[in-house]
């Protein structure tokens, strides 16, 4: 059983990506809830805030991947033997300890099967139609991968927005040191690659068949104010020179500039237009010329002999 000496849950928040979710369920449970992040401002009811320098400051993304992968580097989960890695957009709906519980750490590691992606060569189709990292990325790994044969591209890929794993079980740690080696060489979504490194690290996880939106434990996605492409996150930045982006993001305030005039001059002309408005011109009117009166005797010279 996990205990709050050895057991934690955690997820990464690099980059100004998303509104980090709360956690009601953290104040069910005796396992620690901890959020690593980069954000100094960030405050929770829920997550314990761990600040952290991110690897790589052009990279958030795999920054992240990172952190997520290899909790046994993370320095704040020291003290901790095992852990329920979450992605923050998942939202937990029963305590950790229920979780564990049901699927223990007898395989080392152990998360959801992707339930709608059927082989892992499907995933690298739709990450590249949906354009979640640079093509040439993308594609050099898959051409690597078909040429020395990858057995795991027919495969279904795993979920890896929650994981279970045992940071003192020393295959797990080689299996993961493998991921993200693949992971940082190749393309940073880390899907495309964990079947991969998994083979060759010869682990096997616990697979758990779930629902990926709903199951009996969670609920995904919780995206709010996510910007898929904030702080470098966008595929090209790295490759985009600084005057280039400075004139993007210059292009951009203009865009948000008109956008906010042009819905400004919708509600004034809704307002010209409205039934009220025209009922009380008589009396706009009668207001502009008492105030051009006003402003007429004010401005008269005074008369000196009295009469």
């Amino acid at each position: 059983m996990a205990s709050e000496k050895n057991t934690c849950v955690y997820t990464v928040l690099i980059g100004n990506y998303e509104a980090l979710n709360e956690q009601p369920v953290a104040h069910r449970s005796d396992i620690p809830f901890i959020c690593l992040t980069d954000d100094p401002s960030l405050t929770s009811d829920t997550w314990k805030i761990v600040q952290l320098t991110p690897a790589f400051k052009m990279d958030p993304i795999r920054s992240q991947r990172m952190l997520k992968i290899c909790p046994h580097w993370v320095d704040a989960l020291d003290g901790f033997d095992q852990s329920l890695y979450i992605d923050n957009s998942v939202v937990l709906h029963q305590a950790p300890e229920l979780i564990i519980e049901r699927h223990g750490w007898a395989q080392g590691i152990g998360l959801p099967a992707h339930s709608f992606r059927q082989s892992v060569m499907d995933e690298f189709i739709e990450v590249a139609r949906n354009g979640h990292d640079d093509q040439n990325r993308i594609f050099e790994q898959l051409n690597h991968y078909l040429t020395y044969g990858e057995p795991t591209l027919s495969e279904p890929p795993y979920w890896t927005a929650i994981m279970l794993r045992d940071h003192r079980d020393e295959a797990v740690r080689a299996a993961m040191l493998r991921w993200v080696e693949h992971v940082l060489r190749y393309s940073r979504r880390d899907q495309l690659s964990l079947n991969a490194a998994l083979r060759e690290s010869g682990i096997v996880p616990a697979r758990w068949e779930l629902d990926n939106h709903e199951s009996w434990f969670h609920t995904w996605p919780h995206a709010h104010r996510r910007d898929r492409f904030s702080g470098g996150r966008d595929p090209a930045a790295s490759m985009t020179p600084p005057l280039a982006q400075m004139r993007a993001e210059n292009l951009k305030l203009q865009l948000r500039l008109a956008h906010a005039l042009q819905q400004t001059n919708a509600s004034i002309a809704a307002i010209h237009a409205s039934t009220s408005w025209r009922l009380t011109s008589p009396l706009r009117r009668l207001k502009q010329w008492l105030q051009r009166a006003a402003d007429a005797a004010a401005t008269r010279p005074a008369n000196p002999s009295g009469h």
